[in-house]
């Protein structure tokens, strides 16, 4: 689900939430995360943050604590088969290497 989905469904008001950037760098949501702020939800320290686009207050910092983002976990944008098929592909051309305590990195 989307954030605003995710906000609905955990009964937050977008118009208590802070403003954010539009479109945050990822350095801007680190440093929020690292601050760990109060899930917008039930108050516990958040793990994960990430902007709301409101269509009445703009932008907001939708931050989740752990229980929070399990209960609302984000949607893929392609059905589930393709991106697996996808997944394959990609992993199909990459090069895999195991490391062991004894001997190092096998396969170099």
């Amino acid at each position: 689900m989307n954030h605003q989905e995710g906000a609905r469904k955990l009964g937050v008001d977008p118009a208590s939430l802070s403003p954010a950037p539009p479109a945050p760098r990822f350095a801007q949501t680190w440093a929020r995360m690292q601050q760990e702020p109060p899930c917008s939800a039930c108050g516990r320290p958040s793990r994960t943050s990430g902007v709301l686009h409101d269509r009445d207050h703009g932008p907001r910092w939708f931050d989740r604590c752990r229980e929070c983002l399990l209960a609302t976990p984000p949607t893929l944008r392609v059905p589930p088969v393709r991106f697996l098929e996808e997944l394959r592909a990609v992993a199909a051309d990459a090069p895999l290497h195991t490391y062991t305590d004894v001997g190092g990195w096998e396969g170099e």
